[in-house]
């Protein structure tokens, strides 16, 4: 929380030292909190929040603005959030940046992998910010998400050193079965190859698939596409190989045909997508980006048709749509499946 002497100015030229500290003992008791929530639902509703208050206006939900008025309360007994809504977007921001600072693990699907994947996904999606001390908040929370996911992403795919068996002991007592330390002696190399093996399955299939060069929810080769039909539906399908979230390998490997690269809104890439957007929308759990469409706004147009119009009308070349297609795609998998085990 360094940064929040200075993220302090998006809400006043001269905060006291009073109001510094108690937004820091807020964000503290926000971030403990947040970094808590099991559930993924909750979990990205939460995310879609915290990118809300850092976007646009400013006006946050209203139950998110009476939770960290609550918190803010505390500690400074006056504040009110209808009164000084953008203190919201401070706190949520700078307590998100605390979940998102530890070191990502080798799990793949951790509570701080979640929130970085979903924030990322909501707020490259925003339009940039005119004013620059909130805009700053805004990138400084994206790029940190951003970079966590990739980091977690590859972390999730290295190789665990296969460790020796250990000592196996064999007792023989009188009058009883046989005992050993099998299962202590090979617990950990096994695990270990299991882990590996795992991991090389996901690669190969991922691998088998590039060579294939055929949609099978489009039913057609890729090469007979336009091209930003062909990159989404390869965004989309690529997730489904994936056990754990994607990464920039996957990312390149999906913009293997990429030539002219267009630029479009989000209108005029449903347009071209046209009718196949059905065969699209039959690999999209449209529940989930019904609830959250903050996070999913690609899966959920494709799913519905409709194009909510916050970001919709900013031209995005169409590699970055097919980032985003798989970043959507593979954070709906995960929900949808779960970690598959290593």
């Amino acid at each position: 929380m360094d940064n929040l002497p200075v993220h302090m100015r998006i809400t006043s030229l001269t905060p006291t030292n009073e109001d510094v500290d108690a937004r820091r003992a807020a964000i503290l008791k926000l971030s403990a909190a947040w970094g808590k929530i099991t559930d993924v639902g909750k979990i990205l509703n939460k995310a879609e929040m915290i990118a809300d208050s850092l976007g646009g206006d400013g006006q946050p939900f209203e139950d998110f603005g009476l939770e960290v008025q609550e918190a803010l309360q505390k500690h400074a007994s006056a504040y009110l959030y209808i009164e000084s809504p953008l203190d919201v977007g401070v706190c949520a921001g700078i307590a998100a940046l605390s979940i998102l600072a530890g070191v990502p693990g080798s799990g793949g699907w951790t509570i701080a992998d979640i929130y970085s994947n979903a924030l990322w996904s909501a707020l490259a999606y925003q339009p940039t910010l005119a004013e620059e001390k909130r805009e700053k908040l805004r990138r400084e929370v994206l790029d940190l998400a951003q970079k966590r996911s990739q980091l977690a992403a590859d972390k999730a795919r290295e190789r665990t050193a296969v460790p020796d068996v250990g000592n196996l002991a064999v007792t023989i007592a009188e009058g009883a079965e046989p005992t050993t330390t099998f299962k202590q002696a090979t617990g950990a190399t096994i695990e270990a190859l299991r882990r590996n093996a795992a991991l090389d399955r996901e690669e190969l299939d991922f691998l088998w698939w590039v060579q294939l060069n055929r949609s099978r929810l489009l039913k057609r080769a890729f090469g007979g596409m336009v091209e930003p039909l062909r990159l989404v539906a390869c965004g989309i399908e690529a997730a489904s190989h994936l056990r754990r979230l994607p990464a920039d390998l996957h990312y390149d490997l999906v913009l293997r045909s990429l030539d002219e690269d267009p630029e479009l809104d989000l209108k005029e890439l449903i347009a071209v997508i046209g009718e196949d957007r059905q065969l699209l929308a039959a690999s999209i759990n449209s529940t989930l980006v019904g609830r959250h469409p903050l996070v999913f706004p690609l899966l959920h147009a494709l799913a519905t048709g409709e194009v909510d119009p916050s970001g919709a009308d900013e031209k995005r070349k169409a590699s970055t749509w097919a980032g985003r297609a798989l970043l959507e795609a593979g954070l709906s998998r995960m929900y949808d499946n779960g970690v598959l085990k290593l």
